[in-house]
This record gives C-alpha cells, structure tokens and sequence, in this order.
C-alpha cells in the first residue's frame, strides 16, 4: 500500500449539494450519500492538472438529482475508489428488492404505454445519466443550471427504447438547487439500433440510432445498470429479429457482458408469428404504420410458401414509400420459411438509385452459412438501397428459390444508340443485385421473373456474365414485356446455352423482335429440360416453316406450351399435332395454350383428334382455343367434339356466332360430349338474346352430360363490351334439376334477375351434387336473394353461395335516389299550396291533431329519415347474409361429418318471403312514424307553418321540423301494422285506412287536386317494404 497521501476533496459547487445528500427521513442524518440512491460513477475527463470522478444519485423521495465529484492526484487512487464505489453502490442495488419508487414506476409505465409499447413481461426500467460528448461534466460554481449531463429514466419496451425525464415530486418539500432534467421524453425503435458501446472502467456506455436515409443520433449515458441494459437490449433485439448470424449494429461489451448475453436461453427460434414480429418492429423503429403493409402468403405446386407483397390497401396511394418497403424487405432477412418472395406490381423505383450516405450497418456482405459474397465492400456500400436490400435476401435464405419482380420498375433505360458521352444507363437495378450472386454461387435463387421490366445495356451485361458460367445454374428466367430486340435475344439465348442442363422455364412472350424459325429452332433446341415455354404475342418472320420443328418439341419436356396471340401457321400446326400424337414425349404436357392464334375449326379439330388415343376416353391436359376463327369449318369441330376427342379441360372463351344455329350446335355436340370434365365457355355472345330451341339446347345439355364437373358460362359487363345470352338461360337453367356430376357452376353477368333466382333456387331444392355456385353480378334484388338462401334449408351439399354485396349496393342507391326523388316531389308540391294554406289558415284549427300531424308528413322527408330507410333495407340483407352463413356452415360441417343440427335458428320468421304487394310510401311511413318531441306536440296542438319550410332555429333543408326519426320512440296509444294499417287510431278514421291515403285526402281538401303522385309498385319499392316485412315483429 502507498504511503503517499493523495489529495481527496470534492468540488465547491457539490459541497452545497452535499448539504443534502440525506433525507430526513433515510435514516441517513450524517452527511453522505445513501448508496441506494447512486446512479452513476464514472471518471470525468475535464482535461484538469488532477483526475476527477463524478458520482450522479437520485433522491427518489423528492425526485431530486444531484452529483459531486471527487478530485484524485493520482490515477490509481481514482480507479481504486470508484471500483470500490462501484462494486458497493451496485450490491445495493442488486438487494433493493423495489431501486425504483412506485410512484416513479407507475408515471414512467403509464409514459411507455401511451406509446403502445407497455407489455409488463417485456418491460424493464433503469436510472441513466445522460452525457454530452466532449464537453466536461462538472458544474461551475456559479451556475448550477448549466450542468451538462442530467439523469433520467431508461425504459426498454417491446419495440422502443424510451428516454424519460424525471416527474414532478409529489411532496414539494425540498427547495436545494437540483440537476438539470431532460427536456422532453424521447423513444426510439430498438431495430434502429446502430451502435452499443461498453466501457469497461466506469458506467458509461453510448447508444446510436439511426433510420435509414437519417443523420445518426448517439446518446452517451451512464448507469450502474449498464451491463444489464445492454443484455436486456440484446435479448429484446434478438426476440425481434431471430436467427440472424450478421446482427447490423455494433456491440461492443466487456467480457463479463459477453459471458452473461451467452448465458440468456436461446428460446428464439423462427415461427408462424416470426415474420409479423420482425416487421411490427421494423415499421415501429422506422416511423410507419404496420397495418399499411399488406401481404399474403400462398401455398403454390412449386417452391412454397411463397411471401407475396401487395399493394396498399385502404390508403390514397398506391405505392409504398421509402421507410416501408425497406420494413419489409430487412424483415425478411434470415427468415427461411419462404421458398419464395414476390414483389409483383408494387412499384420500387423509390428505391432504385437511392442512396444511404449515413451508414452502411444494413449492407450485407456474408451469406447465412457466413461465406463471404465475392464483391467490394466498397461497391457494396455505394450501390443503391435496391440492390442492397435484394442483395440481402438472396443471400441470407438458404431456402429462397424463386424471386417475382414483375411490373416493380416502370423506368425505361436509355437507348444503346445514344451518344457515348452520354451517362452510362444505370439499369433497373434487380439483375445487378442477382445475377453477380448466381454467377459466384452465393445464393441459391434460380428462378428469376422479370416480367415487364424494360431492360437496357447495363442489365443485359450483367445477364449474360452470369449466364454464361455454367456453375450459375439458373432454372428459369421469365422476361416478359421486357423490351428485347432482335440483337438482344439471339444474345441472351446464345450465353444461355451453358445452362441447358437447369433451364426449365423460359417466358419470351409479348416483346418486339421477331422470330426467325430457322435460328430459333436452333438457339431453343438445345434446352432438351425445358417444362414450360411462352412464346405467347410474338412476331415471326414470313415463311412456310414452323416456328419450332416437331423433332425440336420432342427433345423437350413440356409441361406448359404457351402460343398466346402469336400466329400459327399450317406448318406449326402440324408440328404441335406431331408432338401431341407422340404421346412418349408429350405424356407430360398439361397446357396448352393456342388462343387468339389465327386457326380454323379444322385446325382445332386436327388438335383434337391428335392428341386423343382412343374416343372417350379424356386425356389430361387443358386446351386453350378461345378467340379463334372456330366458326370456319365448324362442322368438323363439332364432330369430333361429339365423338368424344377432347381433353379433361376445355377453354373456349368469347364464341362469337353470326349465325344462332352454330352456337346451338356447338351446345348440343357438348352436351352429347363424355370426356370433358371442366369446361369454359364463357363471355359468348349471341346476335340477340337466345331463342328457345337454342334455351333447349342449354337445357339438354345441363340435364344430359354426365361427365362435367366445372362449368363457366358467365357472360360479360364491362364499358367496352357487354355479352349474355338473354332472359332464356332462365328456363335453361331448370336442366340443372337432374344434372348429377356438375360440382362447380360460374354464371355471372348474364342477368338473371329475380326470375333466375328463383329458377336457381328451384334447382337448389333438388340438386344434391352442385357445391359452388357463383352467381353475382346478376341483379338479384332482395327478394330473389332471399329464394336463395330458403332453398339452402332442404339442401346439405352447397359450399358456396355469393352474398350479393354489388346487388346489395345497387339497391341501396336505387332506393335513396327513389326516396330523395319522392321528399323533392312533395317538397315541390308544398311549396306550390303554401298560399292556398295561408288563406285556409283560420279553417286548420278545425282539423283534427292527427289530420296536422299528417299534413306535416307531406312536407318532406329529411336526411335522416332517408338513412333510416337505407337502414332498414340494409338491415333485410344481413340477415339473410347471416342466414346464408348458417346454412352454409351447416353443410361444411355435414360434408366433414361433424355432427350438427339440420335448422337454423329464427327459420320460420326469416324464410317467410315478404309481400311484395306494397308500395314504397311505407317505407316513408314508418321511418316518419317517429318524431322529434317538440314538432309531435305542435302538431297536436294543431300548429300551422306558413311563412317557411324551415322556420326552427335547429331546422335545415336536410332535416325538415317534424319529420326526424328519434330511434326508439312509439306513439304511446296506437299499435303500429308495418303493412300500412293503424289500429286504435287516433282521430277515429276507419282502421287499414293508411297514413298516405290520408295525406292524399287532406291535400285534397286543402288544395284541390294539385298533388299528383304515382304510388306503383316497382322493383326498387319492392326492397324496402321486404326489408319492413322481414322487420315487422322487430318493433312492438
């Protein structure tokens, strides 16, 4: 031990403060510090001819803090006393069972929960010191007010690490001068974290935050509890964002931190809930909502699930923004449940060529296993945040295979032929990020769509360097819309060739060069493992040879053959049937895709016949042949088709028959067919609507075919075209009823109207083999809705039936239009008797109250009373909707043998089908019968406006004096028929004489007959007085 006798003496400025360093009430009298109330030591580097060490504490008790510093000529002398102080003042904290006071406890909870991140398991608390970098943390003596560091509260949360300052002392006793406090409360995502720095030697430590595209903010604090912040902060960030080997922050901790975060249970393993975790936090630390991002995840034959980002919902744009794509696209990292990831039709031109110049912590450069991506840190780190983040993905999931960037990037490249001084194009920026991985076999994405991304130089150099190494091993490439020339083409097919052994899937359709059948038939030829071909909307040169020789299509594997708009000639024809008759190489083809081709009904036919090894019995496989000249030659197509030549599944969308006849044809030889199972015909359309040979025809063929099983014969409504096939599909559809196969029936836009749902219904009571049903778009009212969920009471197969949510808005427009025209009609009216009205003001005082009240009924309707309406209409259709969801649910359970009761509660009051012998003014009635306390009396006293519609101070054109609904009222002494009659009325008139046919007469009286209303019944009344009927018991 030294001999030599340093100098130990606090500063002037703490000497005051040490006047009140016990409270009265600690039991600490003498001067000195409790160690309980300590927050922080840690040396203070003021640049003095001496070594100093603050020691920052808190009086809880007053919420006072306060420090001192302690002045060292010799260093070791410091670091002596403040281990000791150190290891003594956390000891103590360490057995205080509660180092926070409740009442600060409470405040500091109730500060994190209204930032939605208080969940008490996942919730800790800390006193801090806050430090300003660089400047000295002792006080002058003479202004205690400029102290540079201030002690607060540390809160740590499920997303947020949240800075608070201290709260107002609840007993104001103490008048010492006390640390400055914190400003304001501050928070900060705890998936912003940049940076978290240990100091060995003392308590302090220093947290850096950052968003991205953001300056940094780096907080230097002190605490006791340093080591447990940090291992608390480790263990939260982890939980948020688990198994990622490369964290993007620094964490720099002592040894003894590093053991201790080791020793925390590794219980965060990736889940079902792992992804909405990562991106909640992710969203939280960045500044956005969460519930903005919408996604789904589908479950497809290949490479699945698959992560599929949509489009926003429910916001006014249409495009995500800066900090929420890259939420999504860091949340995915490391996240290896997805086989595949798709980006399809959300724009992330916002990304490319954007550029982070305040960091580069979420660059990546390591894959999961750690193997180092074979690149510059530099070029990493100066790309732009699209490439980085697309970098990232592929790197960091060893399980991604497929990546979908259809339609992300609307930018347009620079044309080659500019001028040389010009800028070099940039390129989208997608195939920069991907194909440099594949080329050095870093990631294991081999199948990569590009669909409608026009791609320029810089992207096609970065294609071909990587395609022509055969360690690439690509599987697909999907280049749709992408703007390829010839040029680029024969290049991109040429450098291709050394992956003929992994190419299954090439998509060239819909670009503007133009095929030469003898170079192309040798360029595709040598991708003998090619599954799926689109050459869909592609030009060729002119030439009797086929685009690909039949010898070419026998090398191959096909299982999807796409020729979409592209037109074939009698060779390429021929070869496709060469291919489909040699059914050793064909066997394996499921698609086939010929529509819009330019061919005949004998070419179809020719096709047909090819592919069939013996009549009748079906081959799978799905042939499309819609938009094509099938009228030619129709005969022959439908011979065959009768004969039993054709696939499982049949498209033949957009018939188009000059002639009525054909069509009926085409009807009957499908009706006759037995080896088409799911068949296609929808949007035909007829020169006019369908005769009744032609309804028989439907009929039979409904009622005869015993093979199909799935049927589209919808029709179409669009501002462009409109096809259907008429009113007689009506009748047609009665063959239904003893149909026994068909499990799937389409047959929307072809207004069938109420007649049709009752015909469907019908149907409904004895077909016991129809599952889905979907029929909207049809114009089915109400009542027509109703039939068909009545029927569903006898029927236990049906798994599916539309709610008619667009016939269900259609009526409700309808009906307030009806009833805004009605109030307007009779506003009008008033207006027109207010002069005969004042002459016969003297003669109303005779009227009788109920006369009056009347009277007032005929000035209008207001807004509200309309909404009541609406409502009630509205009202009608849920409960249907409700008892649709019964039935159905009833029948999933009866189809998964789950035993449950055959009825639905409420069935004999709901299936009663409302009258529709009304008339809308009952409506009006009984949303009026109902009125505002004041007006009720004035008209019982039998008060007579004359000078204005709107005389009330509270009245408005939008809500007339006594015609406003208040919900819940009845009249106290008559018993209300919501069918139009009052019973015990109250001035005497006959009973069944209804409110409107009063009003008539008392305009009558008043005015002559000047009131000329047409009360027919029509469809739209009809809704509204189902919904009254339905609601007749509802209101005692």
């Amino acid at each position: 031990m030294s001999t030599y006798r340093h100098t130990h003496s606090p500063s002037f400025g703490s000497a005051q403060e040490a006047q009140s360093l016990a409270s009265d009430t600690s039991g600490d009298r003498d001067m000195g510090t409790p160690l309980r109330h300590i927050v922080a030591v840690f040396h203070a580097h003021d640049g003095g001819p001496y070594f100093a060490l603050d020691v920052y504490y808190l009086d809880e008790e007053t919420n006072h803090a306060s420090s001192m510093t302690l002045q060292f000529g010799d260093p070791e002398e410091m670091h002596m006393w403040m281990a000791a102080i150190r290891h003594a003042s956390n000891s103590a904290r360490l057995a205080d069972a509660n180092p926070l006071s409740a009442y600060n406890s409470h405040l500091a909870a109730r500060v994190v929960e209204a930032e939605r991140d208080y969940v008490p398991p996942h919730y800790a608390i800390y006193k801090v010191v806050i430090r300003e970098s660089g400047k000295t943390a002792r006080a002058s003596t003479e202004d205690l007010s400029k102290l540079s560091a201030s002690v607060c509260f540390l809160a740590i949360g499920v997303h947020k690490v949240h800075l608070i300052p201290l709260f107002k002392s609840p007993s104001q006793r103490s008048s010492t001068p006390s640390l400055a406090s914190l400003n304001s409360q501050s928070s900060y995502g705890i998936l912003a974290l940049t940076e978290c720095i240990l100091n060995e030697a003392d308590d302090t430590f220093q947290l850096t935050f950052r968003k991205p595209l953001e300056k940094p903010r780096t907080f230097h604090l002190a605490s006791l509890a340093s080591h447990d912040i940090a291992v608390r902060l480790r263990y939260v960030e982890e939980a948020l964002r688990p198994e990622w080997e490369s964290r993007p922050y620094t964490l720099v901790v002592p040894e003894p931190v590093r053991d201790d975060i080791l020793r925390q249970p590794q219980g965060h393993m990736m889940d079902q809930d792992s992804l909405d975790r990562t991106l909640i936090g992710y969203c939280i630390a960045y500044g956005v909502q969460p519930e903005n991002i919408s996604y789904q995840i589908t479950y497809p034959d290949e490479d699945s699930p698959r992560f599929e980002l949509l489009r926003p919902i429910g916001l006014r744009r249409d495009q995500y923004t800066v900090h929420e794509l890259l939420a999504v696209m860091r949340a995915l990292r490391y996240n290896e449940t997805f086989a595949g990831i798709s980006f399809k039709d959300v724009y992330l031109d916002i990304l490319n060529g954007l550029i982070d110049e305040h960091g580069i912590e979420h660059v990546c450069t390591k894959t999961k296993r750690g193997t180092h991506a074979r690149m510059d840190m530099g070029d990493l780190s100066r790309s732009s945040l699209l490439v980085q983040e697309i970098r990232a993905l592929a790197l960091t999931n060893r399980k991604l295979r497929r990546m979908d960037f259809s339609g992300c990037i609307k930018k347009r490249p620079k044309d080659f032929t500019e001028a040389k001084s010009s800028a070099r194009d940039s390129g989208c920026g997608i195939v920069e990020a991907l194909f440099p991985l594949c080329k050095y076999q870093t990631t294991n994405v081999d199948w990569i769509a590009l669909n409608g991304i026009q791609l320029g130089e810089t992207d096609l150099d970065y294609l071909v360097a990587a395609a022509v190494e055969r360690a690439c091993h690509l599987r697909a490439l999907e280049m749709s819309r992408c703007g390829l020339t010839d040029r680029a083409l024969s290049l991109i097919l040429d450098s291709l060739r050394p992956q003929e052994n992994t190419l299954e899937a090439l998509n060239l359709s819909a670009n503007p060069f133009r095929l030469s059948p003898a170079l192309f038939d040798s360029q595709i030829g040598c991708f003998a493992y090619l599954t799926k071909l689109d050459l869909s909307h592609v030009a060729r040169t002119s030439g009797p040879e086929p685009l690909i020789s039949v010898e070419t299509l026998n090398v191959m594997r096909l299982q999807e053959l796409s020729w979409s708009g592209t037109s074939l000639n009698a060779a390429t024809i021929d070869a496709i049937a060469g291919y489909l008759v040699n059914t050793k190489q064909s066997k394996g083809l499921r698609e086939l895709k010929v529509d819009h081709c330019y061919i005949t009904g004998k070419d179809v036919a020719f096709l047909l016949q090819s592919m069939t090894d013996e009549p009748g019995k079906a081959r799978d496989l799905h042939l499309d042949v819609s938009e094509n000249y099938i009228e030619k030659d129709l005969r022959k197509l439908t011979k065959v088709i009768a004969a039993g030549y054709a696939p499982a599944h049949l498209t033949i969308r957009l018939l188009e028959f000059e002639e009525e006849t054909d069509f009926r044809m085409m009807i009957l030889a499908l009706a006759q067919n037995n080896t088409i199972r799911q068949l296609d015909i929808s949007r035909a359309s007829l020169p006019s609507d369908a005769s009744e040979e032609t309804c028989h025809a439907l009929e039979k063929m409904f009622s005869d075919n015993k093979t199909l099983e799935w049927l589209d014969m919808s029709g179409e409504d669009s501002r462009l075209e409109t096809t259907k096939l008429g009113v007689g599909v009506n009748r047609a559809l009665r063959g239904l009823q003893y149909n026994e196969t068909l499990r799937v029936l389409y047959i929307r836009y072809q207004k069938l109207g109420v007649q049709g749902a009752s015909t469907l219904a019908d149907v409904l009571k004895t077909n016991r083999t129809l599952q889905y049903l979907y029929c909207e778009m049809n114009d089915i009212a109400l009542n027509g809705f109703t039939d068909l969920v009545n029927a569903l009471h006898r029927n236990t197969t049906l798994l599916y039936l539309p709610t008619m949510q667009e016939s269900r808005q259609i009526a409700l427009k309808r009906t307030e239009d009806q009833v805004k025209q009605l109030r307007d009609d009779a506003s009008v009216h008033t207006m027109k008797s207010l002069s005969v009205r004042s002459k016969l003001a003297s003669k109303a005082s005779k009227v009788t109250s109920k006369t009056s009240r009347d009277r007032g009924a005929s000035i209008g309707l207001s807004d509200q009373d309309i909404k009541a309406a609406l409502g009630l209409v509205d009202e009608s259709w849920s409960r249907q909707e409700y008892r649709l969801q019964q039935y159905l649910l009833r029948n999933h359970n009866i189809a998964n043998g789950i035993p449950v009761s055959m009825d639905v509660g409420d069935e004999d009051f709901e299936r009663e089908r409302p009258d529709t012998a009304s008339s809308l003014m009952k409506a009006i009635e009984k949303v009026t019968l109902d009125s505002t306390p004041t007006m009720e009396k004035n008209l019982q006293l039998g008060t007579v406006i004359t000078d204005s519609l709107y005389e009330s101070p509270e009245s408005t054109p939008g809500s007339t004096p006594g015609l406003r609904m208040a919900k819940g009222r009845q009249l106290p002494t008559s018993k209300v028929d919501y069918f139009g009659s009052f019973s015990d009325s109250l001035d005497g008139t006959p009973d069944g004489t209804s409110s409107i046919e009063k009003e008539i007469q008392m305009e009558r009286t008043l005015g002559g007959n000047r009131l000329s209303l047409n009360y027919e019944v029509t469809s739209l009344e009809r809704e509204i007085e189902m919904s009254f009927a339905q609601s007749r018991d509802a209101f005692p």
